[in-house]
């Protein structure tokens, strides 16, 4: 997000409801909100505008105030009292329904600290003991104090009518929209959000050995080429019959929303495997099938072997129907190979996603090349009067048949590879829509 934007936290204690606030506030659901401890871990972001003003909202995780042993907690830790500390305002929130607790005892002592204008939001106002526990909040030293129902949406109006308030006033309010949006999908563990942050050229995203580390899509904005590029890293991706539990299957959607939104998807895979995954070649069909333009990733280069080579070439050639459209390309996150090699390659993929051609030039190849090799359906040749574009993003082409019916995948499969053969559209999508149609009509 841009530097200009002023920067709201929410901050609080694990599972009070700051993920399902920020929810309603951003008005897009990014944060998964499950009645366990600890679902955020990295912190979220999104653009809020209210009533002319526009401000950076950000989803922290739940703020432990102790030093942990265990370091995906304490990274998480970390991370959000670095939130903290670079917010120009505070949204401390607490759960009316249990009172006061040590734990937002010790975080109110350290907002305090760092003297930022707070706001403490008193959540869970639709319930009667929350009427009861109010006077408990007072101890916590905050004068600006709001009663809210995050989950019903109660006095979220009120909250950001005097969050525009307590804008500062000397700071101006810039929104830059991203050119387009990449997105990092894979299975758990491939490299995505090593990735990530070898891209935003700083520790972006919780990085661990252990799959499963990042649960939500993290996005963030870097500049490339003077165009401003939305990365997003989601969560891993198993096949359907290994997610049983309810946050997995969240993780899941989440990430394939995001590939819905997104412009250009890179699909890590780890070289070490001795063989391209089902899933993997699963997810790139989804993501073609979704019109997005498509990069292969292969991330581990270092760790790959001379036997694990020749299998993938083996692979390559089995699948080639798939591969043959894609731009792939081996990187190493832990070393760093070819990784400087990535952006200029989806900034290229950028530039033919937008492809455009005429009717006159579209038509005239699909036409040459049909009285070179006529097509057949019993016996009956099929005629093309004509061909145009009609969108690019995915790229979709409408032909005007003599026969809807008789133009089967095999035959689109035949104009969409004389396509690819005039115009260099690795890993762009095509759409190519017969429509019968009456030699006259044309």
């Amino acid at each position: 997000m841009n530097k200009t934007l002023y920067k709201v936290a929410v901050v609080g204690r694990a599972n009070v409801g700051k993920s399902t606030l920020f929810n309603r506030l951003s008005s897009s659901v990014k944060s998964l909100t499950l009645d366990y401890v600890g679902v955020t871990r990295d912190f979220l972001k999104d653009i809020v505008s209210w009533q002319g003003h526009t401000f950076e909202l950000i989803d922290t995780g739940g703020i432990q105030l102790k030093k942990s042993e265990d370091p995906m907690t304490e990274r998480v830790r970390l991370r959000a009292l670095e939130v903290l500390h670079g917010a120009d305002i505070v949204l401390f929130v607490v759960d009316g329904s249990v009172g006061v607790v040590t734990e937002d005892r010790a975080i109110a002592k350290e907002v305090h600290k760092f003297k930022k204008p707070t706001m403490l939001l008193i959540n869970k106002i639709d319930m009667k003991i929350t009427q009861d526990n109010l006077h408990e909040f007072s101890a916590l030293g905050f004068n600006d104090k709001i009663e809210i129902s995050a989950q019903h949406g109660t006095a979220t109006g009120d909250l950001l009518d005097r969050i525009v308030r307590m804008l500062p006033k000397d700071k101006k309010e810039v929104e830059e929209k991203p050119g387009y949006r990449v997105v990092l999908l894979g299975r758990p563990n491939a490299g995505k959000s090593s990735l990530m942050n070898l891209l935003m050229n700083r520790d972006r995203v919780i990085v661990s050995e252990m799959p499963g580390t990042t649960r939500e899509a993290i996005s963030d904005e870097i500049r490339f080429c003077s165009e401003t590029i939305q990365v997003t890293d989601t969560a891993g991706v198993r096949r359907s019959r290994a997610v049983n539990e309810t946050l997995e299957s969240m993780m899941v959607k989440s990430s394939l929303q995001a590939v819905r939104d997104a412009d250009i998807v890179l699909l890590m895979i780890d070289s070490t495997d001795t063989e391209i995954a089902n899933q993997d070649l699963k997810l790139a069909s989804f993501v073609f099938e979704t019109g997005k333009a498509l990069i292969l990733v292969r991330n581990k280069k270092d760790l790959v072997t001379e036997h694990i080579e020749e299998q993938w070439d083996f692979d390559v050639e089995q699948y080639k129907h798939l591969l043959d459209k894609l731009e792939i390309i081996n990187i190493s996150c832990k070393t760093q190979y070819n990784v400087g090699k990535l952006l200029p390659l989806i900034d290229e993929v950028w530039k033919r996603y937008q492809f455009h051609t005429t009717m006159s030039l579209i038509s005239i190849l699909f036409k040459d090349a049909l009285d070179r090799t006529p097509l057949f359906h019993v016996g009956q040749r099929l005629k093309l009067f004509s061909a145009k574009q009609i969108a690019d993003r995915p790229l979709t082409i409408r032909l005007n048949v003599n026969e809807q019916d008789w133009f089967g995948q095999s035959q689109l499969n035949f104009f969409e590879n004389i396509l690819r053969k005039s115009y260099n559209l690795k890993s762009v999508p095509v759409k190519l829509l017969p429509r019968k149609i009456k030699p006259v009509d044309y």
